[in-house]
Formats: structure tokens, sequence, C-alpha cells
């Protein structure tokens, strides 16, 4: 049942119904809420079961790896991951209001895919004082996070190709100056 799920919202349903989840599985309506309590807690376990076979927590990062290299690696990596990811993204954007475990599962990916870029360059964050490397941690998050991608391709309507490149072009001429040229001090707001 979970799997129908992600299988409908793979193949654009946002907010699969019971019914469909249902006839996709072989299973009667009836024996689908014997499982689920809710059509919530079904999101919520397929919203969990994406997040989990999508975004390896364990996958080291090779932090001695030079910072041209690593930026590379994060932009194939994420513009692969991301594009693959976008249904279950919208899936999620759309039903975490009435599926609230989704709305914090959203919460805990997005905390990840930061934790994921603090780890990715922890040598560069770490030459910096602490207030500018919440600055660049902001930007890198801000310029590599999964509404970044859904921007470019659905707003700008960039092909993965294009996006991408976009992306590596950010990373070469900001991030890596931001990481690389002593930042000064952020004054408070």
């Amino acid at each position: 049942m979970i799997q129908a799920t992600l299988d409908l919202v793979q193949a654009g349903d946002v907010e699969p119904t019971s019914a469909a989840i249902a006839t996709i599985a072989g299973v009667s309506s009836r024996a689908l809420f014997q499982h689920f309590t809710s059509l919530a807690d079904l999101y919520a376990a397929a919203f969990d079961l994406a997040v989990s076979r999508a975004f390896d927590r364990t996958r080291p990062v090779d932090s001695g790896a030079p910072l041209s290299t690593r930026i590379d690696l994060l932009v194939s990596d994420r513009s692969a991951l991301f594009e693959e990811w976008l249904p279950i993204w919208h899936f999620a954007e759309r039903v975490r209001s009435v599926a609230p475990a989704v709305g914090l599962g959203i919460t805990q990916l997005r905390k990840l895919l930061r934790e994921r870029l603090a780890a990715w360059f922890a040598t560069e964050l770490g030459n910096l004082e602490p207030a500018s490397q919440n600055l660049v941690l902001d930007s890198l998050d801000l310029a590599f996070g999964l509404d970044s991608w859904m921007n470019m391709r659905e707003q700008l309507r960039l092909t993965p190709v294009h996006a991408s490149r976009t992306w590596r072009f950010t990373a070469e001429a900001i991030v890596l100056q931001a990481l690389t040229v002593p930042i000064q001090p952020v004054a408070a707001a």
C-alpha cells in the first residue's frame, strides 16, 4: 500500500485517494484502513519510505578532497537526486496540511540537507568566524536546496542539464569565493 502510494505519486498524482491506492495495491479500501487508521498515516509512511530510500544519512563525505571536487560532487549528486525526487516533493507540499507528520518530515529533511552541506564544506566553514559560518551555510542552503532546484526546473523552466550547469556556475562564481576568501564579520541586524 505504501509502494502503491509512491507509484501514484511518481506518476503525477500529488494527493492519491484511498480508492486509487487500494486499486493499485490490489486490496479493498477497507483493508487499506485496517493497516492505516487514516489516509494521513499512509501519506506519512509513504513520505518516510521515500526519504529513507533517497537520502542516505550515513554516506561519508570526503572532506579531504579539493573544494572544487566536492562542489562538482555536490552539484551532480543533488541535481540527480532532486530531479528524481520532484514528484515526492510536490506530494509532500500538497499533503502536509492534511498529514502533519509529513510537515514534520519536511522540516527534518530540510535539516538533514543542511547538515549534509555543513559536512561537505566543514573544512572551509571551520576556518570562518561563527557568524560568517552561519551566513555561508544559509547561502549554501538557499543555493543548493530542493526549493532552488524546483525554481530552476519549474519557474525558470530549465532542463535538468541547464539547471545543473547553473548550480555549477553558482558554486564556481560565488560559493568557491565565499569559502576561500575571508568574510568580514556580519553586523548585528
